[in-house]
C-alpha cells in the first residue's frame, strides 16, 4: 500500500490549518484591540499609524501567511483526492473558497484599495472622507475576522475527521 498521499494529505492540512489559524488570529486582534484603539484617534494621528501599520505588514512573513492561506486548503483538497477521499477533498474546497471569497477576495478589493489611498493621505491635511473610509476598512476586517475564524474553524474539523 502507498503510504504517500496519506503523508502528504496529512502534512498539507496541518500546515494549512497552522496558517488559517495564524490568519484568523490576525484579523481578530485587529477587529478587537487595533482598531477599537485607533477609533479614538485624531486624523493625523489615525492616518500615521495606519501608514506604518500598512509598511511594515508588507514583509515575507506575513506575505508567506497571507498567500498561503488561501493555497493550501486548495492543496489539501488536491491531497485528500490523491489519497482518495472525495468527501474531506470537497470539504477542503469549501473551506478554500468561503476563505477566497470572504478573505482573500475581500481584503484585495475592499481592505488594499482603502490601504492605497490611505498611503497618499498626508496626515496633516486629511480628506474629507478619512473616518468614512476607516469605518468602510473596519467593516470589511470585521467579516475578515469572521470567516478566517469560520475557516479556521472548519478546518480543524476537517482534519479532526
Amino acid at each position: 500500500m502507498n503510504h504517500a498521499p496519506f503523508v502528504v494529505l496529512r502534512r498539507t492540512e496541518w500546515l494549512a490549518l497552522l496558517l488559517l489559524g495564524l490568519m484568523a488570529g490576525f484579523f481578530f486582534s485587529f477587529a478587537v484591540d487595533v482598531a477599537p484603539a485607533m477609533a479614538s484617534l485624531d486624523a493625523a494621528t489615525y492616518i500615521a499609524a495606519q501608514q506604518s501599520i500598512n509598511r511594515v505588514v508588507r514583509n515575507a512573513v506575513f506575505g508567506g501567511v497571507y498567500f498561503g492561506s488561501a493555497l493550501l486548503p486548495w492543496l489539501a483538497a488536491g491531497a485528500a483526492l490523491w489519497a482518495g477521499w472525495q468527501r474531506r477533498a470537497l470539504r477542503w474546497a469549501l473551506i478554500a473558497l468561503v476563505y477566497g471569497a470572504a478573505v482573500f477576495w475581500l481584503t484585495r478589493s475592499v481592505n488594499v484599495p482603502i490601504n492605497d489611498a490611505l498611503a497618499a493621505w498626508d496626515p496633516q491635511h486629511p480628506p474629507a472622507d478619512w473616518q468614512a473610509a476607516r469605518g468602510r476598512w473596519n467593516e470589511a476586517n470585521l467579516v475578515r475576522a469572521w470567516a478566517s475564524a469560520a475557516c479556521f474553524a472548519a478546518a480543524a474539523w476537517t482534519r479532526s475527521g
